[in-house]
């Protein structure tokens, strides 16, 4: 076996897992609005379970409706009324070979205004943490015991739906962390003060658990090992409550972060591999009990080493299992080479915390979406499929079509594959892009899908090869403003610096347009060690991007001292200095070397002519110009359809 230890069997007190893989618990929003468990969400789970992973744990789950609701479309256990849609979860991961834990959640003084109801939130101590300015309810002995209980009775109905086991949410800054946390736990009481008192909140749910469950029905605790903020959990402090957590009598650890930057819990893109594995080795100093990592894992080889070296007992796969659900059953074949790795694109983290919409995925189409629309039927006539284009939705396209039988052509006319990834992963931090384009090679190389490189399409190559259907993704082309000047040659594309084109050096320079390509631009010019300004003509930059992704972003362009204009227009270019139009309307002008334009694409019909007597889809940006997560739909569709 290629990873031995990553594919051995592990106990989790009396239940055997066939493997160290753990799918943690996160938020899908597919669960009904009543909190009913959807078929979207089974498909979900059980999809991960088909893929290979040893522990499924479902989402963080409402124990305490609706205080406690966290998530617009949150899956509830607070009642016996959905013990039948949480057992046909159960009943479809166990029919996969997989094990099924719970998060049972109580976010506490970090609940959602929005979702419960207004409610003021409740807390151990009405510290004053929350953005919003709202000081929580300090939580009373009697209110402490009423939740206990629901912890208790939610873990009881777990058990009886069929699930294995129950995981307590005792990270990111929710409940339990706040009582384990001297940050936000400030009682005076029995609950407070002491490392001992602290974890009497969480003892107290370990003991109810145990008296309605029994001792042979596990309980783990996803913990705050670190909450990386001044008077709160530090490491040192994280041991020792692990260790305390081990004498209550809970079964296994996941080492999580606790109140911190959600930057921190959920990485940009940039973050490197593993940068919390840390947490779980440390813990293994201090416990005996089987210790989970958690952080941005993405390679089979890097998870194996850590099992190797004896920093973690079991392994967390998130993102990655949502980009490719059959990442276990692909690494223990020995092929990790066809693994559909998570780029951390952050669409799955947009979709949950900012859009209130079910998870989607950059780089796995059918993630949120319906089992029947997951399916990829056999061709009735196959057919012969040229694809022009070989970006992400061209790419999608081809591999879709060889998969449902038909004889498909790709054609690029550059030398490589990957079109707009390629530039798009040249910036700081965004080289992960490159491994969609390398999952797509590896796939046509097992497939079967031929690609034609520097070839530019022609009538007569049309004609040659006389294709059943063609699909056209061949992006966009870069908007360039009416504007006098605009022809200067000291005038760039932003595509034209990122592929090397142009690489300029120690030069004054303004990007035009604040979106997601111009600020990676400007970030990308000014680690080249150019004096950066930014222009933007809306009131802020990247505001299509994911907050968190977003934050970094600004903060990277802060440091490198990267100048930004908002509500400023390009007026014109002169010699020396870019003419400018500021919110007030009156005319100024930067002194620069050199202009980047970066304002957007529109879509490139240029082939249109060319292919007026045969059945055409258009797809990606020279249909409708969008993000990585639109391209790689829009081919998974259309090569769904043809």
């Amino acid at each position: 076996m290629t990873f031995p230890e990553l594919f051995s069997p592990i106990r989790i007190g009396c239940i055997e897992l066939r493997n160290r893989i753990v799918f943690p618990p996160i938020a899908t929003n597919m669960a009904h609005v009543s909190g009913e468990i959807s078929d979207r969400q089974v498909f979900h789970y059980a999809q991960r379970a088909q893929g290979g992973a040893g522990l499924i744990i479902v989402e963080n789950t409402c124990i305490d409706y609706p205080a406690a609701r966290h998530g617009a479309t949150q899956p509830r256990i607070d009642t016996d009324e959905f013990i039948p849609g949480l057992a046909r979860l159960a009943q479809a991961v166990h029919d996969a070979g997989a094990k099924i834990s719970i998060e049972l959640t109580h976010p506490g003084l970090n609940a959602s205004l929005k979702f419960n109801g207004g409610r003021r939130p409740v807390a151990p101590s009405p510290v004053p943490v929350r953005k919003d300015g709202v000081l929580p309810h300090e939580l009373t002995a009697d209110e402490i015991h009423a939740i206990v209980a629901a912890y208790a009775a939610a873990a009881r109905r777990a058990q009886r739906a069929g699930f294995d086991m129950v995981e307590l949410q005792g990270g990111h800054g929710l409940l339990i962390n706040q009582f384990l946390s001297p940050l936000t736990n400030k009682r005076t009481d029995e609950y407070g003060g002491s490392r001992e008192n602290r974890l009497r909140f969480v003892e107290e749910v370990v003991e109810q658990i145990r008296e309605r469950c029994g001792s042979k029905f596990p309980v783990t605790i996803r913990f705050a090992a670190d909450d990386m903020a001044d008077g709160g959990i530090d490491p040192e402090e994280g041991k020792a409550l692990a260790a305390g957590l081990e004498a209550i009598g809970l079964d296994m650890i996941q080492a999580d972060l606790g109140l911190c930057p959600q930057e921190k819990r959920l990485e940009p893109m940039p973050y490197p591999q593993g940068w919390r594995a840390h947490l779980a080795a440390g813990l293994k100093e201090a416990v005996s009990v089987p210790v989970a990592a958690v952080g941005v894992i993405r390679e089979p080889e890097f998870a194996e080493k850590l099992l190797e070296q004896g920093d973690a007992d079991l392994i967390v796969l998130g993102r990655a299992l949502i980009a490719d659900p059959e990442w276990p059953n692909k690494a223990r074949d020995g092929h990790p080479e066809l693994i559909r790795k998570c780029i951390g694109c952050s669409e799955c983290i947009k979709a949950r915390h900012a859009d209130d919409q079910s998870l989607r995925c950059g780089a796995n189409p059918i993630v949120g979406m319906t089992e029947e629309f997951a399916r990829v039927e056999p061709a009735a006539t196959p057919k012969k499929v040229l694809v022009i284009g070989g970006g992400p939705a061209g790419m999608e396209a081809a591999l879709v079509a060889a998969q449902r039988g038909h004889e498909v052509m790709l054609v690029e006319k550059e030398d490589h594959l990957g079109g707009e990834l390629t530039i798009a992963a040249v910036p700081p931090g965004k080289e992960k892009l490159n491994w969609l384009t390398a999952y797509y090679q590896a796939e046509f190389a097992r497939i079967g899908v031929e690609t034609r490189l520097g070839t530019a399409v022609t009538a007569d190559m049309l004609r040659e090869l006389s294709p059943d259907v063609v699909i056209v993704a061949v992006g966009g082309t870069p908007i360039v403003p009416h504007i006098p000047g605009i022809d200067r040659e000291e005038v760039t594309l932003a595509a034209d610096v990122l592929r090397g084109a142009v690489q300029p050096r120690g030069e004054r320079i303004v990007v035009a347009g604040g979106g997601l390509v111009g600020c990676e631009t400007a970030e990308y010019l000014a680690e080249q060690g150019n004096r950066v300004q930014l222009i933007e003509m809306l009131p802020d930059i990247a505001q299509d991007m994911e907050p968190i992704s977003r934050g970094h972003l600004v903060s990277e362009l802060a440091r490198l001292e990267v100048e930004i204009h908002t509500r400023t227009a390009l007026a014109a270019v002169k010699q020396g200095r870019i003419v400018v139009k500021t919110a007030d309307g009156d005319d100024d002008e930067i002194p620069a070397d050199r202009l980047v334009l970066a304002l957007g694409i529109r879509p490139n019909r240029e082939l249109a002519p060319l292919l007026t007597e045969m059945p055409v889809v258009w797809i990606g940006d020279c249909a409708h110009p969008g993000k990585i997560v639109d391209a790689v739909r829009s081919g998974y569709i259309a090569a769904r359809g043809v």
